[in-house]
């Protein structure tokens, strides 16, 4: 019954969450997102219908829950282990303790959630940073949550604070790996599709650009397209980081297929 609980309240949760940011977000939608059916999602949500411990894996993947959250869904439902299965889940490091999810769970946010990556470009603009306030005065968020994201960086040791007390990058560049199928890379593009929604809606045409072509491909040439993509970012970095830096700007660029892939070709 507990994990039963666990389950609606996250579902309605995320939902109202969603809700909240865009009051068009349907439960259609969400059922989308989560991979299932919007009537027995709506029942599941009313307490109508319980969730096995598959559906409920597979419901956590799609809503990209971090690891910590994860586990502690997941840990309500139950699973049989052998005894020689357990021992290859302990060597392969599947069974984490709590402290290792914690940190798992906070490098999780900062590649997932937007402004940590945003308050890291923050601090390479001239003005000096010494508190949570002045760091959300710029970022259009809440102290609070200025606050937290601060405490993340420090915590992992991408953020340091000088003697006078100002905050300092660790590092100057970081970037996640290619074609890594990682949830929290995952995330971080959707959130950065919901960016640019707000953004297209929001900010003039002199503040931003959004272009698109299509095209036929060869599918072949994609790692090639790939690699001058990467190219393109850094020159563009190299140009943009140059002068008097006083704003942060997310750049993305989105390559995908509109065709379904066609089988059984001929190579």
């Amino acid at each position: 019954m507990k994990a039963q609980i666990a389950i609606q309240n996250l579902l309605r949760k995320r939902l109202a969450d969603a809700q909240i940011a865009n009051p068009q977000y349907s439960l259609r939608a969400f059922s989308n997102k989560v991979g299932v059916h919007v009537g027995a999602l709506s029942s599941i949500m009313n307490g109508k219908r319980n969730v096995s411990r598959d559906l409920a894996e597979r419901m956590v993947t799609r809503l990209m829950l971090d690891p910590q959250e994860r586990a502690e869904v997941l840990e309500l439902f139950p699973v049989k282990h052998s005894q020689k299965e357990l021992r290859d889940e302990v060597a392969q490091g599947v069974v984490l303790n709590a402290r290792y999810r914690e940190i798992s769970a906070q490098q999780f946010k900062v590649i997932a959630e937007w402004e940590h990556f945003a308050v890291m470009a923050l601090l390479r603009c001239p003005e000096k940073f010494e508190s949570a306030a002045q760091v959300a005065s710029r970022m259009g968020i809440t102290e609070a949550r200025a606050r937290l994201v601060i405490e993340r960086l420090i915590e992992i040791k991408m953020v340091t604070i000088e003697s006078d007390g100002s905050l300092k990058r660790s590092e100057e560049n970081f970037r996640t790996s290619d074609d890594v199928a990682d949830i929290s890379v995952r995330k971080a593009h959707d959130e950065s599709l919901e960016l640019a929604r707000q953004s297209l809606y929001r900010d003039s045409v002199e503040e931003r650009d959004f272009s698109s072509i299509t095209i036929a491909i060869d599918p072949e040439k994609l790692s090639m397209a790939k690699e001058k993509i990467r190219q393109f970012q850094d020159e563009l970095a190299q140009l943009l980081d140059t002068g008097k830096k006083t704003e942060v700007y997310r750049v993305s660029m989105q390559m995908f297929p509109l065709s379904v892939k066609k089988v059984g070709v001929a190579k």
